[in-house]
């Protein structure tokens, strides 16, 4: 009986030095969780900041363009769920026009608004805006 004791003594305060006293490497990822990516430099989120840009045209004349991408996460599911903030200017195309990031130039470089949009693309890459938000309000979903 009292060896059990003992036994289960050093297990809690084995325990106890490992939750408190160790070292804590890295967070463990979590399945299906959102996970912080590097937007520094990366086509691809810049591609996908200007897909959702091109999608939002209600109550607008002219579209908005993508000046900077600031923050990336992303989650695995049936496919890939995309978090992507950026900063944006209005650009010089209309609307009426077909958007384009490389013709739809912002007018000048001030910072309209910052944005967040969460791109979906399933795995039949039909990549679709599941929410569009700046400073706070919706844009649109």
């Amino acid at each position: 009986m009292a060896s059990s004791f003992v036994l289960v003594a050093v297990f809690l305060g084995a325990c106890a030095f490992m939750c408190d006293g160790a070292p804590q490497g890295p967070p463990i990822p979590v399945v299906g969780g959102w996970q912080k990516k590097t937007p520094v430099d990366s086509e691809q989120y810049k591609e996908l900041a200007h897909f959702a840009v091109s999608k939002q045209v209600e109550g607008r004349e002219f579209f908005d363009t993508v000046l900077e991408v600031t923050d990336v996460e992303t989650q695995v599911v049936a496919g890939t769920n995309y978090r992507i903030t950026f900063k944006i200017a209005e650009s010089t195309c209309r609307v009426t026009e077909t958007y384009s990031k490389e013709t739809c130039l912002p007018k000048t470089r001030d910072v309209k608004s910052t944005c967040t949009a969460v791109i979906t693309e399933p795995l039949n890459n039909e990549r679709f805006v599941h929410s569009f938000t700046c400073g706070g309000a919706a844009a649109s979903k």
